[in-house]
């Protein structure tokens, strides 16, 4: 047990003052989510303008959740247009991501006596890559292909960290590939491309730019091998419309517990086990795509949470372990009823830590589609794989040149 909590400083302080303390933590602790649960609230009704201002005051949403604060400006900018607005958030975020690499042993200390809601939210490694993931298609929407290629890099570092946490986060991997073909670093391309084709229930979807780039590289072994997965009848063009379609939202994280006797409580963070199901995209005026390529995020979100839970576990059993020793030295100091008192306000402050980022999307899908030179003002029809819940989404009008690629980003 830290020697900041032995019997001595417990001594100095009656049992009514230490549950008003506890309680006071509760409130404070509980009161911080507020502001982020109304923005998103507000932003799932369509008010997105609403839904950035109450965020405009970062004293509402509290300095353990600034990270949140950030993160949901970003998606919220994006999703108005505003990219470059959007990625100053966003960059922000990424930068305190890796300020939070040094662990504050103050906030550590406090959680073990309270819950991980007194920390500073660090966000999961699958928010972390999607903070470079928005930060990928903001660049790529501006024009700015440099600082796309910089954001994949980063997701790269990510993907060979947790390989298997990322294995299915099919979209971002193509962003990558993407972000690295735009700035003619074609060898990067071809090996993202190439890992992808491997994990991808069919290669189809990467195989014309394997091929294309092969040939570039002189590796005719790889042209010939993915010349026979190319879709038929495949899609050609002066050019090229890349679609970010994000559609839904991710579930949010649910506090799960175990109670034993007489006092022990174990609490732990959970996804609700809902998937998003495969949309159906189709342009009017009738347009042939390649084959999407699409990730569920909750897919992805579980997979990262799941890589964490030995490090949760032995928090929480440490944690367990610091508040019996506090309440059984309560007890021996001022008896069986202060003890009570301490177990069950420690019992209730228990909670796991169940923030998250509330307006990410429950899947996004990449829609490539090779165009001749010219204006378009095209519409996409996005439904179910059967059929249902339809809508049709205006993509803003453009001109496109020989050899240009432009990017487009709309939410269903």
């Amino acid at each position: 047990m830290p020697s900041c909590l032995n019997a001595g400083l417990v001594r100095r302080h009656q049992p009514g003052s230490i549950l008003y303390i506890f309680l006071v933590l509760s409130l404070l602790l509980s009161g911080c989510a507020g502001s982020l649960n109304k923005s998103a609230k507000m932003f799932y009704s369509g008010n997105y303008d609403q839904a950035l201002e109450v965020l405009d005051d970062e004293d509402s949403v509290g300095g353990k959740s600034r990270l949140l604060r950030l993160m949901e400006r970003g998606v919220i900018l994006h999703r108005l247009g505003n990219y470059r607005e959007s990625n100053a958030e966003l960059l922000a975020a990424a930068r305190l991501i890796e300020e939070f690499e040094t662990i504050s042993a103050s906030e550590q200390l406090s959680s073990m006596v309270t819950s991980e809601w007194v920390t500073s939210y660090k966000g999961e490694f699958s928010e972390r890559l999607w903070v470079h993931s928005y930060l990928m298609m903001n660049f790529l929407l501006l024009g700015e292909f440099d600082g796309a290629q910089v954001e994949a890099r980063q997701c790269l570092k990510l993907l060979d960290a947790y390989p298997e946490v990322f294995k299915s986060a099919y979209y971002t991997r193509a962003l990558m590939a993407l972000s690295f073909s735009v700035v003619a670093e074609d060898n990067d391309a071809f090996l993202v491309y190439r890992k992808l084709s491997e994990d991808l229930p069919s290669p189809q979807p990467v195989a014309a730019d394997l091929v294309r780039l092969a040939g570039r590289l002189g590796q005719r072994d790889e042209v010939e091998r993915f010349q026979s997965q190319l879709p038929k009848p495949l899609p050609s063009g002066e050019g090229e419309l890349v679609l970010f379609v994000a559609a839904g939202r991710l579930p949010e994280k649910k506090p799960g517990n175990v109670v034993l006797p007489p006092s022990i409580r174990f609490s732990f963070p959970y996804y609700t086990s809902r998937r998003s199901t495969p949309l159906k995209i189709t342009l009017l005026p009738p347009t042939p795509t390649l084959p999407l390529i699409s990730t569920d995020l909750a897919e992805v979100a579980v997979n990262a949470l799941d890589e964490r839970k030995t490090q949760i576990l032995a928090k929480e059993t440490a944690r367990v372990v610091g508040k019996e020793v506090i309440a059984q030295s309560v007890g021996n100091s001022f008896g069986d009823a202060a003890e009570i008192l301490t177990r069950l306000s420690l019992l209730l402050l228990e909670e796991p830590d169940t923030r998250s980022w509330k307006t990410l999307p429950a899947r996004l899908t990449l829609v490539r589609v090779p165009l001749q030179a010219g204006h378009y003002e095209l519409t996409a029809r996005i439904s179910t794989l059967q059929g249902f819940n339809a809508r049709e989404l205006e993509i803003p009008p453009f001109e496109l040149r020989a050899g240009q690629r432009v990017f487009r980003s709309i939410r269903y």
